[in-house]
């Protein structure tokens, strides 16, 4: 357990250099998963390629670690270099990065993440170590040739010092954010009230069934009349039964008259004082702004760039917005130029009632897996 100065309980959150870099300064399009995957692959691929060439006094896959806190939230943050490199006599941190992009319009400002994870890295580094400064070199391997090209920077520890404080300062303030609501939906939710003045028939027995079965992490299977009101019972007792941060309830429909009444049975908890933020998650067809979907970054506008926006659209959808339904999320993802697909999915990591189709959970292929 961990207190401020004056005595208030902080919040410890851990996370890496990495994440960091890729939410605040993101860059990039839109790809599919399956593309994602042999990215990803092509990337450890070219990583074992370059990192087999180090001389015998490099090093490599250095781990880094720092903490800093402000008066709410203490953040450990770690990292993994990739290379930490002597030429010339000269200390460098080298971050290697796979691509496919024409290096005659590549520079440290193409992709921001990159150069902000490495500075990242090599304030912890400096750190660690008591550095005064580092030189910085992104090496960007071209995966069809193997063709290289570095860009060198090199950084006093001060300027990598403000760099990490304005970075990190940036997203604490947004775990902020989510820590005061998760703060005020418990809050809300231990003084909610069921909406009506009195229970069905049965209704209250199944709904200390679907509490207890929740908090014991089992199974309930339960086959009632219409008419009983399981929607309200379920929601309801499934809010009741959240104890911890970052919980979640999936509300799962097959037909979007099922989603329509959860929605609503949200915004009548909603009225009664529940806060609480709610994301729909429709079809792609249903949700795509173009006439024919087509998630080519070259034809859809919403996909090229999306990383570049993404985090404005998410803060300012959940900061003035609860209920997360589908015609909110195209009016925000229209606003930032944003595939609201992919937005939908993405705001999904910070509510706490998801409302989708079976398949989001139980399909392999397509299931939630922020």
């Amino acid at each position: 357990m961990m207190y401020n100065g004056i005595g208030d309980m902080m919040k410890e959150c851990r996370t890496s250099a990495k994440e960091i870099a890729e939410f605040l300064y993101g860059s990039g399009n839109l790809t599919n998963e399956r593309m994602l995957a042999v990215r990803q692959q092509e990337g450890i691929e070219i990583h074992q390629y370059w990192q087999a060439k180090y001389q015998e006094n490099d090093q490599k896959e250095v781990f880094v670690k720092t903490e800093v806190e402000n008066e709410a939230i203490r953040l450990f943050v770690t990292g993994r270099i990739d290379g930490i490199l002597i030429r010339d006599n000269e200390l460098m941190l080298e971050e290697i990065k796979s691509t496919y992009f024409d290096f005659d319009n590549l520079d440290e400002t193409t992709f921001p993440s990159h150069i902000a994870q490495a500075k990242l890295y090599a304030y912890m580094y400096c750190l660690e170590n008591k550095l005064k400064r580092m030189t910085i070199v992104l090496t960007y391997i071209q995966v069809e040739d193997k063709d290289v090209f570095q860009i060198e920077k090199n950084y006093s520890f001060r300027v990598l010092e403000t760099f990490f404080k304005k970075t990190t300062g940036k997203y604490i303030e947004w775990l902020k954010i989510l820590e005061d609501h998760e703060s005020s939906r418990q809050k809300s939710i231990e003084g909610l009230a069921f909406p009506f003045p009195e229970y069905r028939l049965n209704q209250r027995e199944m709904m200390a069934y679907v509490y207890r079965n929740i908090l014991e992490k089992g199974i309930l299977y339960v086959t009632a009349p219409t008419g009983i009101g399981k929607t309200i019972a379920t929601i309801f007792s499934s809010l009741k039964a959240i104890n911890q941060p970052r919980q979640k309830v999936f509300y799962l429909t097959a037909k979007n008259d099922g989603k329509q009444i959860a929605i609503d049975t949200i915004a009548l908890l909603e009225e009664n004082g529940l806060v609480a933020k709610t994301c729909e998650i429709t079809a792609k067809d249903q949700m795509c702004f173009l006439t024919e979907r087509d998630c080519d970054p070259e034809v859809c506008k919403y996909a090229k760039g999306y990383y570049e926006r993404i985090y404005k659209a998410i803060r300012d959808t959940f900061e003035n917005e609860s209920l997360l339904k589908k015609d909110v999320i195209r009016k925000y993802a229209r606003k930032h130029r944003v595939c609201p697909v992919d937005m939908s999915l993405d705001l999904s990591n910070y509510c706490d009632l998801i409302i989708c189709d079976y398949n989001y959970v139980f399909d392999p292929r397509v299931h939630l897996v922020r």
